[in-house]
């Protein structure tokens, strides 16, 4: 009986343990087909599609200018997802290589800020449509900076980059793009050149987004090579944004400068400054172009500051133009009345003739006056005297 027993317990645990067996298999198989599915997933999400060269071959046959030419196409974020693909291409170069290059010269990455340092080799590869940079010999480590760097910064982009976004972003813009731009050293250079004057960083963001990133990039390298935060460099730069119809620019030349734009700036500058400042509402604007209108400028000047003071007052400028009327309209108390002077009647000189026995002295203790005053008004070449001259006495 017991043995029975016993055989009957064997068989029963025997069967369990094969149920648990094949319950596990079953468990194994579903989490590796889970695993493969998101596996193919994340594939899918890091992978772009690339052209197949050959027709079959495909991927083999891809070449570094290819696979560039397909991710100038890509987003930031595409870009930014590649980072992390190891498959390779040519020439020693993986995908993360290609796409790091392609944020770096397509959306202006900070690849020096993400590292800390500068990358100690640098390939240049021309592609049509431009010239793309590429960084051999970066680690592992490094790419992982990389991609924390992205991920992680809000604007992480070079001065061009932020500059490019704020040209773009319409007014009021993100502050925090702002405060990013504060940062770069373009802005750095560029503040340090207005420190001495009271001006707000948001000023100089609107004047460099009226201008072209080459503007701002030739002031950087123009001061990187000759440090020069004199009062004419700062004449200088405005005057070159003014040149090419910078709102902004033409405010801040009247601000910091008002009695050089006034007396120094020839017509054309004028006539720039006041183009750009056709409706404006500020008031040191308004005063700049009455002190035209009260200069000796010409007619066109006197034109353009009456209209530019018309329209500030919401009126319309009559024609034809007349500076006494606009005069009359904006600084009567300019007006010059001219005053008739009544002719002076030339005073009579007195005369004395000589008498015998005088000399210059008596006759200068007889009138009162210097002997020194008797001869130059006469002329007299010597002191001597003749009975019967006549003498102017002073």
């Amino acid at each position: 009986m017991e043995s029975t027993f016993t055989h009957r317990w064997i068989r029963k645990f025997r069967i369990l343990t094969l149920c648990l067996i094949f319950s596990g298999a079953l468990n194994i198989g579903a989490i590796a087909v889970v695993i493969t599915f998101l596996i193919q997933d994340r594939n899918d999400a890091l992978s772009y599609p690339v052209p197949r060269i050959g027709g079959t071959k495909g991927f083999d046959e891809t070449t570094n200018q290819k696979l560039l030419g397909a991710y100038a196409e890509l987003s930031f974020r595409e870009l930014a997802a590649l980072l992390t693909n190891i498959d390779s291409v040519e020439e020693g170069y993986r995908k993360r290589d290609l796409a790091l290059s392609a944020l770096v010269s397509k959306h202006h990455f900070h690849l020096e800020k993400a590292l800390g340092e500068i990358p100690s080799q640098v390939r240049n590869i021309e592609v049509e449509g431009g010239s793309y940079s590429m960084f051999p010999g970066l680690s592992d480590d490094q790419f992982q900076a990389v991609i924390r760097f992205a991920y992680l910064e809000k604007w992480p982009l070079t001065g061009q980059g932020l500059f490019t976004h704020l040209q773009k972003s319409p007014v009021p813009r993100d502050s925090s793009l702002e405060q990013s731009f504060f940062l770069s050293k373009e802005f750095h250079d560029l503040s340090k050149l207005f420190q001495k004057c009271d001006i707000q960083p948001v000023d100089l963001v609107d004047m460099v987004c009226e201008g072209s990133w080459q503007v701002l990039e030739g002031f950087v390298l123009e001061q990187s090579q000759m440090l020069d935060l004199s009062e004419e460099r700062r004449r200088r730069l405005l005057l070159r944004y003014l040149a090419i119809q910078s709102p902004t620019a033409a405010r801040l030349l009247v601000q910091t400068d008002f009695s050089f734009a006034l007396k120094r700036l020839d017509d054309k500058g004028i006539l720039d400054l006041l183009q750009c400042s056709i409706g404006s509402d500020s008031a040191l604007v308004q005063k700049f172009s009455l002190e035209l209108l009260k200069s000796s400028r010409s007619d066109t000047i006197w034109y353009k500051s009456a209209e530019l003071l018309m329209r500030a007052a919401g009126e319309e400028m009559l024609e034809p133009f007349d500076r006494s009327a606009a005069l009359a309209r904006f600084a009567p108390e300019a007006i010059a009345v001219k005053r008739v002077e009544a002719p002076r009647m030339p005073v009579a000189k007195k005369q004395h003739t000589v008498q015998d026995g005088e000399n210059l002295w008596k006759i200068a203790r007889l009138h009162k006056v210097t002997v020194n005053q008797i001869v130059a008004l006469n002329e007299l070449e010597k002191e001597t005297i003749l009975p019967g001259m006549i003498l102017e006495i002073p």
